[in-house]
Parts: C-alpha cells; sequence; structure tokens
C-alpha cells in the first residue's frame, strides 16, 4: 500500500468536499489496523529529532520528506 502523501491528502478533500463532506469532523485511527479511532485536533506539524523517535510503521522518518498530520 502506498503511504498518504500531503498532495495526495489534498486530492482526498477535495472530493470529499465536493461529495457534501466538507463540514464533517474527521476522526483518525489509533493505528494501521483501525483497531480504534479518534478526533484530528491538530493540523500538520514538521517533524524534529523528538518526534522522529516516536514515527513507527512510516516509510520513512526523514525531516526532509515526512510531516506529521495531527
Amino acid at each position: 500500500m502506498k503511504q498518504v502523501t500531503v498532495r495526495d491528502l489534498y486530492k482526498y478533500c477535495e472530493s470529499a468536499i465536493r461529495n457534501g463532506h466538507g463540514d464533517k469532523n474527521i476522526v483518525i485511527s489509533d493505528d494501521n489496523e483501525g483497531n480504534g479511532f479518534h478526533g484530528l485536533f491538530y493540523s500538520f506539524t514538521d517533524v524534529d529529532d523528538y518526534s522522529r523517535t516516536l514515527i513507527y510503521d512510516s516509510r520513512t522518518d526523514s525531516p526532509y520528506d515526512t510531516i506529521i498530520l495531527g
């Protein structure tokens, strides 16, 4: 499975808005298996040394090609 990029997410958002979902609240999965969900309360955050140690199940944790959502 391809990991979602910011550009991909933008396209998904455009589609959701066109389909009438623009004002709905967003929840995101607690893990990659969908064992739970929680609300999305924050936007994008740059990756720093601390957050790099918390990233798992990602194609990379490089701050040059990764950004945190949430």
